[in-house]
Formats: structure tokens, sequence, C-alpha cells
């Protein structure tokens, strides 16, 4: 493991130890799962079996982050299904965007890990959707977020990048939107806020 990545990862132990405790004293409604299994497996990008050995899902309001099935172990890679159609390539989907939605959907557009570069992008399911459909299109637009997994989760669900990635993936008028009580909306803004990790008006 290269010096950077294994900074990165430490910083992530960190954080989520420090966000668990402040969900557990304030009750912000936000999602912290423990890990599950996560046996290492040949040919996963780096960092993507220790950051997922760190926890199995978080999120809010705004977005939602999971282990992929798929990643639990050798066996369960094996049998992942491949789409011969797929206009993306077959990425790891790691997360979703679920801005607006009632708290029963838990996904709408994908956040995905490329399986070949090991970067971090989104994709608007309507983009994906029209490209499923329309083999001509050779391009699918997508939004490059972070250069490898272990940065994304740091960086941009952990730390002071998680308003660049609202306004990257929803838009800037998501980034400081606020309830009648002068609350945030999303529910990991005001976690990682009352943690001191980021700030919505930076």
């Amino acid at each position: 493991m290269d010096e950077e990545r294994g900074r990165r990862l430490t910083a992530i132990r960190s954080k989520l130890e420090l966000l668990k405790r402040v969900e557990a004293e304030h009750g912000f409604g936000a999602i912290i799962e423990e890990p599950g299994e996560a046996e290492p497996v040949p040919g996963l990008p780096a960092g993507v079996t220790e950051v997922f050995g760190l926890f199995r899902r978080l999120g809010g309001d705004y977005f939602r982050f999971a282990q992929p099935p798929e990643t639990a172990s050798r066996r369960a890679w094996a049998d992942r299904h491949v789409d011969p159609h797929c206009p993306l390539g077959n990425p790891l989907s790691i997360g979703c965007e679920r801005y607006g939605a009632p708290g029963d959907i838990e996904c709408g557009s994908g956040i995905y890990l490329d399986l070949r570069d090991g970067d971090v992008y989104f994709c608007d399911g309507d983009d994906y959707v029209f490209a499923y459909k329309h083999v001509d299109v050779e391009v699918v637009e997508t939004t490059e977020l972070a250069p490898d997994i272990v940065t994304f989760f740091d960086v941009h669900v952990l730390g002071e990048g998680y308003p660049q990635l609202i306004e990257s993936v929803i838009g800037r008028h998501a980034v400081n939107r606020r309830d009648r009580k002068g609350r945030h909306r999303d529910s990991w803004m005001r976690l990682l806020e009352k943690s001191g990790l980021a700030s919505a008006d930076a």
C-alpha cells in the first residue's frame, strides 16, 4: 500500500469514529453502518477492499453509499453479472444521488467506480438509460469526482469536499439549502458541520 493511500485510510477511520459519536449524541438521522464481509478480491482497483472494510453503508438525505455486494468475496466477484450492453462498461456502483427522493426510495442516479482506471464518477440516470437504448451513442456524459475511491471518501464524503460533491452532482442551489428552522436539508451535511469536517457556508 502506498503512503498516501494509507494516510487517507487512517483519516477515514478517524472521521468515521468521530461521526459515529456525534450522530449518537445529536441524532441527525445519518446512516453509518459497520462493515460486513470484505475479503480481498484480485482485480479490484486499489483501496476498494480497504475502504469497505471500514463501513458497509453511509448516507443522508442527498446521497447513499454502500459496499457493492459483489465485492464481499472472491466467489461473489466471480459470480457478478456482467452486462455486455452496459454503455459505461460495467463499472462498480458505490453510491447514488437521492435529492428530493422520499425516505423509502434508496437510490437515484449512480455514483460509480471505473474498474479500469479506478476513478469515481457520476452519471445521470436519464443519460444512462438513453445511451442504453441508443447503441449508436458513443459517449455517455459523466462527471469525474475523484481519481480513486480512497480520495473520494476521505475528501468528498467525509471531508471538506462534500459541498463540492453536492454542487457537482445536484447543483449549486442544494449546497446550502435550509429548512424553515434554518437547518441544512441534508442530514449528512448537518452531521459533517457539527463534527467540524465540512461547512456548507465555506
